[in-house]
């Protein structure tokens, strides 16, 4: 029989995964089949502000089906969120219950809804029968006790959610240690509706040992291993993890870093906005090339772009990829 090819899914990272480096990614990567934004926060408003919904604008998109997600604990203002999304041309939306950001937990919002239950269930309720978009959610274990999810997971059962996404960590480990796949394991067997698996997928051979751990599962939600390693996508459905060795990997690289700031130069004002997003753009791209290390040194420390961008064509002109 043959193995479905996976579904791989650009997770959504806020301040990161902007439309512009969406766009530029698709440009230069295969292998993803869909992209879900970074959330949008719902609002208590008779007008929904268009700055808002500006990143996930059709016209915006990089051509891959795009999810949005939006964040918030009140469903009059989801549904209204929703409603406005719908007339972007939407069908679906992701609500985010997994942030697990202090600020934003502690207003219950995020993860911080992860142990009340009930709360969910009423937002549900309303939700899922006056929303006309489908409903999926991404989730964690808990904020620091992992039995929360599970205690969860019944009402969500209750509702025709297209996905269950589940990161297994808790809130308070944020992205430190290890995932519990034990925990996963106990969560998905509890869980009936569809679930796509998230965290730590840095390399194929552990989208492999997932697989292999959970045959039924084919939807796989890729963040700072793709972010790090922009081939991981073509590695994973290559079956093979020398498959860009061959294919000018320093190159590719190049050119994708060179067309993301280009589309940060026409968009911000001046050096120090783009050397922001780029230097955290280093933050993940610079772990697998050979020099990585001493280039994020010395462009943590430039104050502009032209000496940026010399810095860097310097470093990748020597670089190897190790990925």
């Amino acid at each position: 029989m043959n193995t479905p090819t996976p579904v791989l899914v650009l997770a959504p990272m806020r301040g990161i995964t902007t439309m512009h480096y969406r766009q530029a990614f698709v440009r230069h990567f295969r292998g993803l089949d869909i992209e879900m934004a970074p959330f949008i926060p719902t609002v208590s408003a008779e007008r929904i502000n268009p700055k808002l919904l500006k990143d996930v604008l059709p016209e915006n998109n990089s051509g891959l089906p795009l999810i949005p997600q939006v964040i918030g604990n009140k469903a009059d203002d989801f549904v209204q969120m929703s409603m406005a999304l719908h007339d972007l041309g939407y069908d679906e939306v992701n609500w985010n219950m997994g942030c697990p950001h202090k600020p934003i937990r502690k207003k219950r919002r995020g993860s911080g809804l992860l142990p009340y239950p009930d709360t969910v269930d009423a937002i549900l309720d309303q939700v899922c029968a006056r929303s006309p978009l489908r409903i999926s959610v991404k989730v964690r274990l808990g904020v620091s006790d992992k039995s929360e999810l599970l205690k969860l997971i019944p009402v969500l059962n209750n509702y025709p959610l297209s996905e269950v996404i589940v990161h297994p960590r808790t809130a308070e480990q944020m992205y430190d240690g290890t995932v519990d796949l034990d925990a996963f394991e106990e969560a998905y067997a509890a869980l009936e509706l569809p679930v796509c698996y998230n965290g730590d997928i840095n390399t194929p051979g552990f989208h492999q040992a997932l697989k292999d751990r959970f045959p039924q599962i084919n939807r796989f939600m890729l963040g700072r291993g793709l972010l790090a390693n922009p081939f991981l996508c073509e590695q994973i459905k290559g079956g093979t993890s020398h498959l860009c060795k061959y294919d000018n990997p320093i190159g590719r690289i190049q050119d994708f870093h060179n067309d993301l700031v280009s589309q940060y130069e026409g968009v911000l004002h001046g050096d120090h906005p783009v050397l922001g997003k780029m230097k955290e753009f280093w933050t993940y791209q610079a772990m697998h090339l050979s020099n990585g290390r001493n280039m994020f040194k010395k462009l943590k420390k430039t104050q502009h772009l032209a000496t940026y961008k010399n810095i860097v064509a310097e470093f990748l002109a020597e670089a190897d990829w190790n990925a």
